[in-house]
C-alpha cells in the first residue's frame, strides 16, 4: 500500500480531519496519539497517511461545507481553549451554531435519561437560573435531564451547548430535532464524530469528556448506580473540575449513583447559589430579552431561590421597603421573571 508522509502546518485542517477519520482503527489510534503529543509539545508533526484517507478527508470537508457545518480543528483559533487541556483532546469539532468568548464560563448538567418528576423539576429550574446568571449550560441532548437542561437555559434566553454522541447530521434522539434547531440559534451543536456516525453506545463515554472538558464545573442532577452521568462526573474530577450533586431520595434507585458521588467527595448543593458561591462567580443575571436586571431584582431572585415567599418575607430578606417592593414585584411579573400564587411569589421557569 502506498503511503504518503504529510506534515501538519498551522493552517492545515485536512490532515486533522484525515486523522479523525481513523478513530477506532488500531493503527490510526497510534498515529493520533503520536500526533497529539507532538502538537502539544509544539514540535513539527509528520504522519504517514494513505492517499485514500487523504481523499476521504477532502470529501468529508466538502460534504460538511455543503450542509453548512463548520469544522474546527485542534489547531484552529476557534477551538475551545479548555479542550486543549483535556487528555485525548478531540482532533476535530463539527459545529452548527457558534461558540463565543462568554462560553468559557460554562457549567455542564448531566443526569438520568429516565428521570423522576423531582429530577425533571430540578434540571429545568437549576439550568434556568444558571443561564440567568450569564453562565452557558452544556449537556448532551439525551432524553431526560439533558433535554430539560437545554430547555431551561433556552427559557432564560441563555446560551447552551449540546455535545452529541453521533454525527452532527444524525440528531439523537430524533424527538429532539426541534430542540436542536433552537440550540443552534442560542449556542451550538458539537460532535467529534464524522458525518453519518450513528449513536453507538460506545460513543457516549467519548462524548462525555467533551461535555466536562468545556465546563468549569459539572452538576449531576439525578443518576442511577450505573448511569453514564457518573462517567462524566469522573472525567470532570480527573480534569480538575468541581463536581456538584443535587442530593436525591435515598430510597430511589434513580438517585443511588448521585448520592454515592456525595459519599465519594462530590459537593452537595441544594440551590444554584451554592454553586455560584463555591466557584466564586459574580452573578450577571439577564432578563428574558437579554437586558441586565436591576440590583433590586437580583436581590429578589436571590431571596426567592427555589421557594415561594410572601411580600413580607422578601422585604425582610432584601431590606427593600414594602411600598417600593410592591412596585418592583409588579414589574417583575410583567417581565415574567416571577409569578404569584396564593399570595406568594416564586421564580418563573
Amino acid at each position: 500500500m502506498q503511503i504518503v508522509i504529510l506534515i501538519i502546518v498551522m493552517d492545515d485542517r485536512l490532515v486533522w480531519v484525515a486523522l479523525n477519520l481513523l478513530r477506532g482503527n488500531k493503527h490510526g489510534e497510534k498515529l493520533i496519539t503520536a500526533a497529539l503529543k507532538q502538537y502539544k509539545d509544539g514540535s513539527g508533526i509528520t504522519v504517514p497517511l494513505s492517499p485514500k484517507i487523504y481523499s476521504d478527508a477532502e470529501k468529508e470537508i466538502e460534504n460538511a461545507e455543503k450542509e453548512g457545518i463548520e469544522l474546527i480543528t485542534i489547531n484552529s483559533p476557534k477551538y475551545p481553549r479548555k479542550l486543549r487541556d483535556v487528555k485525548d483532546s478531540p482532533l476535530v469539532l463539527y459545529m452548527r451554531g457558534n461558540i463565543i468568548e462568554d462560553d468559557e464560563n460554562a457549567i455542564s448538567i448531566v443526569g438520568s435519561r429516565k428521570c423522576s418528576s423531582y429530577g425533571r423539576m430540578i434540571a429545568e429550574a437549576f439550568s434556568n437560573e444558571i443561564a440567568l446568571a450569564g453562565i452557558t449550560v452544556v449537556s448532551g441532548l439525551a432524553e431526560g435531564v439533558d433535554t430539560l437542561s437545554h430547555r431551561g437555559a433556552l427559557a432564560a434566553s441563555g446560551r447552551t451547548i449540546a455535545v452529541l454522541g453521533s454525527g452532527i447530521d444524525h440528531i439523537y434522539p430524533s424527538s429532539n430535532k426541534i430542540l436542536a434547531e433552537k440550540i443552534i440559534k442560542s449556542g451550538a451543536l458539537l460532535s467529534e464524530f464524522p458525518l453519518g456516525t450513528a449513536p453507538h453506545k460506545y460513543n457516549f463515554p467519548f462524548r462525555n469528556r467533551i461535555i466536562s472538558g468545556l465546563s468549569i464545573a459539572t452538576l449531576v442532577v439525578e443518576a442511577a448506580e450505573h448511569s453514564g452521568s457518573l462517567i462524566t462526573a469522573r472525567l470532570a474530577a480527573e480534569q480538575g473540575k468541581d463536581v456538584f450533586v443535587v442530593p436525591g431520595n435515598i430510597t430511589s434507585d434513580k438517585s443511588k449513583g448521585a448520592n454515592q458521588l456525595i459519599q465519594d467527595g462530590a459537593i452537595p448543593v441544594i440551590c444554584v447559589k451554592d454553586i455560584l458561591n463555591y466557584i466564586g462567580y459574580k452573578k450577571k443575571i439577564n432578563t428574558k430579552n437579554g437586558k441586565r436586571l436591576s440590583d433590586e431584582e437580583i436581590l429578589i431572585l436571590d431571596a426567592l431561590d427555589n421557594d415561594a415567599k410572601t411580600v413580607e418575607s422578601i422585604a425582610q430578606e432584601t431590606a427593600i421597603s414594602p411600598n417600593k417592593l410592591a412596585s418592583i414585584l409588579t414589574h417583575m411579573e410583567i417581565k415574567q421573571l416571577i409569578k404569584r400564587t396564593a399570595g406568594r411569589f416564586r421564580k418563573s421557569l
